[in-house]
């Protein structure tokens, strides 16, 4: 290999460049590569281990690099690797093209390879100073900037990742994996981003792509940017892409709005392909068994902590002093402490009785209503909308058959219902009150407008389903409200979040009919309030159908279906003698 130095150590042919072979004493002991006392010496730290690969990061006097270590794959690997290299080498050779086309990526110092194949190969890139992980910086520190530098910064770095695109889709090179936590990130003198890409092995090189293959590999990257920034910032990186790129004759605009369009149909394969993940055991998840008891719950749940409930399910139910939320003959609502290594958390503990014959028998057919609740809410969650994380989901059986089922999931502190926010509303100010109240309507309307468009529906959209509380987003960081237009609740606004899904749907289109129940049964929660107007019922409308973006044409008709269904649902509900919530 040009411009290294060949040296064996342990079994392994290592290809050094010329100055890490002057310390190859340093670098390697009799056994080969000196990891084992580099990890026990504080040197070396593990930046991520599964079992295709682990990353170490060690930092010697002069000397700080990233070690990647792909274990031996058997018989089968071995047989791979006589018609093609192994991982550390395509790798290797990948970070040595991308140089030569001067695309930024890690630079890569070594490789070793088995003696003899079969073995574990290594690859060694140095580390680049002072970044982090685009993903990590883009939700936990821009957030946290000033809104002016968060403007600078969030504007500066959509046009560097376009240009960063666009001259490695000139070059030639298609990135498979083309995340943002492959992107590596670092702010110089005036908050300039200085970009980088890593995870090389999904690189594929070639000739300049042509506008199918750019617009397929930009779909994969703007999946995860779609939900997390706005409109204006992806169409800036559009520009920034467009000014660049050579051979794309469409102007600018429809190719951007195309693109959006695209990467909503790959999200909701996406999201599709894994919404059935939290039923199987794999590395978030788990299933359990415990008697006639079987259910699913998170992996970072402790077995522990669901030992008393699934001893005895409905003890928490009988517990003296035990704060009940709802207590009917379909279902029961508690909120309980339930045990871990970090202390108590505060959860919410439903039980979902069996109110016919007929309805373990009917669980042959749909999911169970504790189930539909259970998968929704981390279906919900997935696609980027606020509802309270679901921890477990387990069902008493008789002759193989579900009979009650059990849900906890975790309680977003501080929250009441929509309609007794609204009501504490009351107490402020006039002008301070329809502030609140306006930011209200819009943060409602924008997120029933998100659900409908990543073709989700709640059939029981009611006031008493939408919780808002100012504290609840400590409980997680992925549960943030990630709008349609890419915009988060701030920290010092109030949140709302879904809950009670049994009603959540999953539609492959979702007709303009659906969407008009779900708003109607919103509606009729308000329809005697007398802190709302036609002018916030419209505000509301103006909001979900988004006239700033599509223009006010069809918003009569809306409005008189709206009216007109929701008349419909307050004479049934008289009726029936049900009270209207």
């Amino acid at each position: 290999m040009t411009g290294t130095i060949d040296h064996d150590a342990g079994g392994v042919r290592w290809s050094l460049r010329p100055d890490l072979f002057e310390r190859r004493d340093e670098l390697f002991g009799p056994d080969g590569l000196r990891l084992a006392e580099w990890t026990a010496g504080g040197q070396a730290t593990v930046v991520k281990q599964a079992h295709h690969r682990a990353i170490y990061r060690v930092v010697l006097p002069g000397l700080d690099f990233h070690l990647k270590r792909y274990p031996a794959g058997g018989l089968v690997s071995w047989l791979q690797h006589l018609v093609r290299p192994t991982r550390a080498r395509a790798e290797y050779e990948r970070a040595l093209s991308l140089a030569m086309l001067q695309v930024p990526a890690v630079e890569a110092l070594a490789i070793g390879e088995p003696r003899h194949g079969g073995g574990a190969s290594f690859l060694l890139t140095r580390t680049v100073p002072h970044t982090q992980a685009l993903s990590e910086f883009f939700e936990t520190v821009l957030p946290s900037l000033p809104p002016m530098r968060e403007t600078r910064v969030r504007h500066r770095l959509a046009r560097e990742l376009g240009r960063l695109l666009a001259k490695m889709h000139d070059a030639g090179a298609v990135h498979d994996d083309l995340h943002p936590a492959n992107i590596l990130l670092r702010l110089v003198e005036d908050d300039e981003p200085l970009l980088c890409l890593v995870d090389l092995l999904a690189v594929r090189l070639g000739p300049p792509l042509s506008a199918a293959a750019r617009f397929d590999n930009l779909v994969i990257f703007n999946r995860w940017f779609a939900l997390r920034s706005d409109r204006t910032d992806r169409l800036r990186f559009w520009k920034a892409y467009d000014a660049v790129a050579c051979g794309l004759a469409k102007s600018a605009k429809p190719q951007a709005a195309d693109l959006e369009v695209r990467t909503l149909e790959s999200n909701l394969r996406f999201w599709r392909q894994h919404d059935q993940r939290c039923l199987g055991d794999n590395r978030y998840f788990r299933c359990i068994r415990s008697g006639d008891i079987s259910g699913h719950t998170v992996a970072d749940l402790p077995p522990d902590a669901l030992a008393a409930l699934l001893a005895d399910p409905d003890e928490p139910f009988r517990r003296p002093g035990v704060h009940v939320l709802k207590d009917s003959p379909s279902s029961s609502v508690v909120e309980l402490d339930l045990p871990g290594p970090d202390g108590p958390r505060r959860v919410v503990y439903k039980r979902f009785a069996v109110v016919a014959r007929s309805d373990p028998w009917a669980a042959l057919f749909r999911p169970t209503p504790a189930l539909r609740s259970y998968v929704m809410g981390h279906g919900l969650r997935l696609r980027g909308l606020p509802t309270p994380r679901p921890l477990a989901v387990f069902h008493r059986r008789r002759f193989g058959l579900p009979r009650e089922g059990y849900l906890l999931a975790e309680k977003v502190p501080d929250a009441r219902d929509l309609v007794a926010f609204v009501n504490d509303l009351a107490s402020k100010p006039a002008s301070e009150r329809r502030a609140a109240l306006r930011g209200l309507i819009d943060r409602v309307a924008r997120l029933i407008r998100t659900l409908h468009e990543r073709r989700l529906s709640h059939r029981d959209l009611k006031a008493a389903n939408l919780l808002v509380s100012h504290a609840g987003w400590s409980l997680a960081r992925s549960a943030k409200v990630w709008l349609a237009d890419g915009a988060t609740t701030p920290d010092d606004e109030a949140a709302v979040w879904f809950i009670d899904l049994v009603g959540v749907r999953r539609h492959g289109e979702l007709s303009r009919a659906r969407r008009v129940k779900n708003l109607t049964r919103l509606c009729a929660s308000f329809v005697a309030h007398p802190g709302f107007s036609r002018s916030d019922r419209l505000r509301f409308l103006r909001v979900y159908l988004s006239w700033g973006l599509h223009g006010k044409t069809g918003w009569k008709e809306w409005w008189r279906a709206i009216a007109r269904a929701t008349a419909a649902k307050i004479e049934r509900n008289r009726r029936q003698g049900r009270v209207l919530k």
